[in-house]
């Protein structure tokens, strides 16, 4: 990721066995989202879960529901490139 000029930091490490994984995409705009993952209806792999402002909350609610999951930043303009490459 870092020779495309994206970062990615953990920002709380979830059990190692365990842990199921929440993406936080923070855009160099200013925009932010979360995404777990989930094989939704349509097929998707992963799921908007909060949009805005409201991200850190969500992420917070999750944490509390499920005390094992990593919660993943990541800093990229093509966050679609780096959650198709997760998914192959």
């Amino acid at each position: 990721m870092n020779a495309a000029g994206d970062f990615a930091t953990v920002l709380y490490r979830g059990d190692d066995v365990a842990g199921s994984v929440i993406l936080v995409h923070r855009d160099r705009a200013g925009n932010q989202s979360a995404r777990s993952r989930a094989i939704g209806p349509d097929g998707t792999n992963w799921r908007v879960g909060a949009s805005g402002d409201s991200v850190d909350a969500w992420v917070a609610r999750q944490r509390g529901y499920d005390p094992d999951v990593w919660v993943i930043e990541l800093d990229t303009p093509d966050l679609a490139r780096f959650v198709d490459e997760t998914t192959s």
